[in-house]
């Protein structure tokens, strides 16, 4: 058979292939070479010591045809740009990890660590597993950094919690305490401005109609709500509306105070 210009997944002999891969009866043909290049433990089975070397066929069980194709392009990139996805970058990286092509393998776990940084992937405990199972610790350093985001419940509730190792769990129901107290306290600091602001529309209203002039009751909010909320206020007829305000002010200051309460 002539050697064809272009392989049609690499279905028939092409530019001095000299080795066919048998993936599920699949027959792929490639060049031992680009193997050896690409992979050490292809190097390896094409070496002396394996009686791979002289044959014209390898089979290799436990594949997916489909799957292999993809890393066999991605080993051949003149033929085509095929890029790592969200679709095939596990399949990927497990066959390139099998193989120790680091050129795929860290392409996928660059993939993986933007999906996770990017809240691109919904189960950030399910990749910290995978990371695990691989140990891959870029993965696993940037999952237990995100899943600080996580509740405590959904942590414990988690269908595969057992399997996250001992010392991630704790790393994460750690970051999940610190990240609340800063929330925590940045309510508390809005809590504070807020009573502020309305501390000074109260005076403000007391000052617009020159009332009270017992800076003991004006020096809080709650004196200077107080004070707004009296009944000689309200009736004064040219501003019979202050108590009403008082009393809005006052809600929303009990609403403010239930945000932090036990």
């Amino acid at each position: 058979m002539a050697a064809a210009s272009y392989p049609p997944h690499f279905a028939e002999p092409w530019k001095f292939s000299d080795v066919v891969l048998v993936v599920e009866d699949q027959r792929f043909h490639v060049h031992r070479g680009t193997l050896a290049f690409w992979s050490p433990v292809f190097e390896k089975m094409l070496s002396a010591e394996f009686k791979e070397k002289n044959n014209d066929e390898i089979l290799l069980p436990g594949k997916k045809a489909s799957e292999f194709e993809v890393m066999l392009q991605m080993m051949y990139p003149s033929l085509e740009e095929k890029l790592v996805t969200k679709v095939n970058c596990y399949f990927l990286f497990e066959l390139a990890h099998e193989y120790q092509i680091e050129a795929i393998t860290q392409k996928c776990v660059n993939l993986m660590v933007s999906m996770v940084k990017d809240r691109r992937e919904d189960d950030v405990l399910g990749m910290l597993i995978y990371a695990q199972k691989y140990q891959i610790k870029s993965l696993i350093s940037k999952c237990i950094f995100e899943a600080r985001r996580l509740t405590l419940e959904e942590l414990t509730n988690h269908e595969m919690r057992d399997q996250i190792e001992a010392n991630s769990y704790v790393q994460i129901a750690e970051r999940i305490i610190q990240h609340l107290e800063v929330k925590l306290e940045k309510c508390r600091n809005v809590k504070v401005t807020l009573q502020r602001k309305m501390k000074k529309v109260c005076q403000s209203l007391l000052n617009h109609r020159g009332l009270c002039s017992d800076y003991s009751l004006r020096a809080t909010l709650a004196g200077s709500l107080a004070t707004l909320k009296d009944d000689r206020v309200s009736s004064n007829r040219q501003c019979q509306s202050l108590s009403d305000v008082a009393e809005q002010l006052s809600a929303m200051n009990t609403q403010i105070e239930s945000l932090l309460s036990p």
